[in-house]
């Protein structure tokens, strides 16, 4: 098995991944583990404030979160974006958590897909 047929996936977009990346092992490695350590962290914060909302939080996070997921292909960029200007405007609690209870489940199945492949390329 090669890098190409490891980065393939129906959960993220791996396109930018392969364009700066397809032929360097270590980079691509370093890259995802980078991303999961950083991510995962924030994930969490976030389903957080599905109880306790920390607007600041959420702002802060989204930010982070918008470069990180343009380059890793995170299918919920736009969302993301929107989240951080409501959270800045301090927009009602409901409708950030609506738009929470969306993004979380894609940002975990980013994290799990990631995972698999970070495994998949470690072992190659």
């Amino acid at each position: 098995m090669d890098i190409q047929e490891i980065l393939t996936s129906n959960i993220v977009d791996l396109t930018s991944l392969k364009e700066y990346f397809s032929s360097d092992k270590d980079s691509l490695i370093q890259l995802i583990g980078v991303y999961l350590t950083d991510t995962t962290p924030r994930v969490d914060t976030l389903e957080e404030s599905l109880t306790t909302m920390d607007y600041e939080s959420v702002r802060s996070i989204c930010h982070f979160l918008k470069s990180s997921f343009g380059l890793m292909g995170v299918k919920c960029l736009a969302e993301i974006t929107e989240l951080e200007k409501q959270a800045q405007a301090n927009d009602p609690e409901d409708v950030i958590k609506e738009k929470l209870n969306f993004v979380i489940p894609i940002c975990r199945a980013s994290i799990i897909e990631y995972k698999l492949i970070l495994d998949r390329l470690e072992a190659l």
